[in-house]
């Protein structure tokens, strides 16, 4: 299972989850599409990808403890 979340003073705190990231992708684009038009395909698939990076940084380290972005459940 993976996770994303996306926080907006908007909305505040939405958790996303998916079978893989086709699954993910397909649930945060579909809440892009209403609360963050203007983002495209490629920035929510860079955010995820980013979420992956900050997710390895929140885990290890000084960091770790950090709430993740992105995650396998």
């Amino acid at each position: 299972m993976r996770g994303f979340h996306c926080v907006d003073p908007a909305h505040g705190r939405i958790v996303f989850t998916g079978a893989d990231d086709e699954e993910l992708f397909g649930n945060i684009k579909a809440h892009a599409a209403e609360a963050h038009p203007a983002l495209t395909e490629t920035q929510i698939r860079e955010m995820m990808a980013g979420a992956d990076w900050w997710r390895s940084m929140a885990t290890s380290g000084n960091n770790a403890g950090s709430s993740p972005s992105a995650y396998d459940k």
